[in-house]
């Protein structure tokens, strides 16, 4: 551990020793998120409760919940007011927050969904519908596509009003019907000129997932062709959202912790 975190982590433990508090809540107000996530890789589950009860930021709580692993993230959110858990989980990304709510229990989920506003609410809960281990489990909905008609100028525009989007790695260009029927990058839209059609610069070939496609998969196609992102369809075709390279990297993790204990013998209830 670097030299700063070490001492942002005695600092945190002494304070808690001392129901210091208010000085603790101080600190938490100073430190990057980044920072504050990093500590409670560090701390057990009673110090993480004490901790994050003290974030006053919803931003910053959504991002610490983001760094943990969702079992424990759940755990966080159940111990605080209804309020709260949907303010902290209407800042996160749809995808971290269905993984997060796919950990509490039944009667709990179905209650912070209600609660949410409608929006927020069908994005969460068409995420519910697919395998947690699947391309639709995983994606993000927060997507920036454009229209094969449009002007590069045009485009240009729509990415500078774009607001929250998943990472722009890749832009990808739809139909009419939101079919997914191209890709650009940024470099291929600042190199042309600005009346350009997208149709005619974009590539056809895009390598793509489909909804039901095994989050394994997905990370091998990320891996082999080296891509930042990858587009996610329906049976027909439509663009229905994104996974970025940090879920990709997520389920790598997954899945090597899994072999680990195959690797030495644990059952697949203790997996669990």
């Amino acid at each position: 551990m670097e030299q700063k975190h070490q001492l942002l982590l005695d600092t945190a433990r002494r304070l808690i020793r001392r129901g210091a508090y208010p000085h603790l809540s101080k600190l938490l107000s100073k430190i990057h998120p980044a920072d504050i996530a990093h500590l409670f890789r560090y701390l057990d589950l009673k110090e993480q409760r004490i901790l994050f009860n003290l974030i006053e930021d919803p931003e910053t709580s959504a991002y610490v919940l983001s760094e943990l692993d969702h079992g424990t993230g759940a755990q966080l959110l159940e111990q605080i007011d209804r309020e709260t858990i949907t303010e902290v989980l209407q800042e996160m990304p749809y995808d971290d927050a269905v993984d997060i709510i796919r950990n509490m229990p039944d009667e709990l989920a179905e209650e912070i969904l209600n609660i949410m506003q409608d929006e927020d609410s069908t994005e969460i809960e068409q995420l519910l519908s697919y395998d947690e281990d699947s391309a639709g489990g995983i994606m993000s909905t927060e997507i920036f596509s454009l229209r094969e008609e449009m002007s590069v100028q045009e485009a240009i525009e729509a990415l500078q009003q774009a607001e929250d989007v998943e990472m722009v790695f890749y832009l990808y260009v739809t139909d009419e019907y939101n079919h997914l029927v191209g890709v650009l990058s940024l470099r291929q839209l600042l190199t042309v000129p600005p009346q350009t059609r997208l149709k005619d610069i974009m590539t056809r070939d895009v390598i793509r997932v489909t909804t039901d496609t095994d989050q394994e998969e997905v990370a091998h196609l990320v891996a082999r062709y080296n891509i930042l992102a990858i587009p996610v369809v329906d049976d027909s075709n439509k663009l229905m959202g994104i996974v970025t390279v940090d879920d990709v990297i997520d389920v790598m993790r997954e899945e090597a912790t899994e072999d680990i204990f195959k690797m030495a013998g644990a059952s697949e209830e203790e997996l669990l």
